[in-house]
């Protein structure tokens, strides 16, 4: 396997029936489209930049890749619990035991069903989560989770919790993103601490004064996820 390659397998069928895995690049929402570059007035006199212009908030937003939602799956939130009905099995139940003592308990969770196996080069791993600053697309939180997926030739499912209330109903449609992946190599890492440099600090400060993107052309650099 080549290096930096991450590679998705469905079973047998299932190609063209359910929505592939895409570079989170080319899921980004509406509303951050439509979202106007600037807006208002900074101080001197300089509109202040929207979040569209944060390279910060784009890079967690377009970084990685989205496995989407592979069929339509409609909640019913009753007074007794949770109810769906889906129309493909993409989605379970999943015991309260195992989240007995977190602060999840007593909190509905489901598990969602994902078709694709993620194969990475040896030495990389995948971190998933729920997807990154899009709000709540639809109400139910992913679980976070690290897999070694160089080595485990499995699908991994999404335990969830879910955040709706009593009496009411969401329908998720296919094509949802449902996780974003992380790909990233395994290292050992050390931690040091010490106090800022007031000089250096100094620098950076006077740096950014009066200048607007001056992050994005000075230090910011290109991730590229295909």
């Amino acid at each position: 396997m080549a290096e930096n390659l991450i590679e998705f397998f469905c079973p047998d069928g299932a190609q063209g029936q359910i929505p592939r895995p895409v570079p989170a690049s080319q899921g980004v929402p509406e509303w951050v489209k439509q979202m106007p570059n600037e807006t208002g007035e900074a101080p001197g006199n300089r509109p202040w930049m929207t979040v569209k212009k944060c390279p910060p908030f784009v890079d967690a937003l377009t970084g990685g890749y989205l496995i989407p939602l592979a069929g339509d799956i409609q909640f019913i939130m009753e007074k007794d619990g949770l109810n769906f009905r889906a129309e493909l099995p993409i989605i379970e139940t999943h015991p309260q035991d195992q989240i007995r003592g977190t602060p999840f308990e007593g909190r509905v969770i489901v598990k969602f069903m994902n078709f694709w196996i993620i194969k990475t080069p040896p030495g990389y791993s995948c971190l998933f989560v729920q997807p990154l600053n899009r709000g709540l697309e639809f109400p139910f939180q992913v679980i976070s989770g690290i897999v070694e997926t160089d080595t485990y030739y499995r699908e991994v499912n999404f335990p969830s919790l879910c955040l709706m209330r009593p009496g009411t109903s969401v329908v998720v449609r296919k094509g949802t993103p449902l996780v974003q992946i992380f790909p990233f190599r395994r290292e050992t890492w050390k931690s040091g601490f010490g106090q800022i440099d007031p000089k250096f600090r100094k620098t950076m400060e006077d740096e950014f004064q009066g200048t607007i993107g001056h992050y994005k052309s000075d230090y910011w650099l290109r991730k590229e996820f295909e």
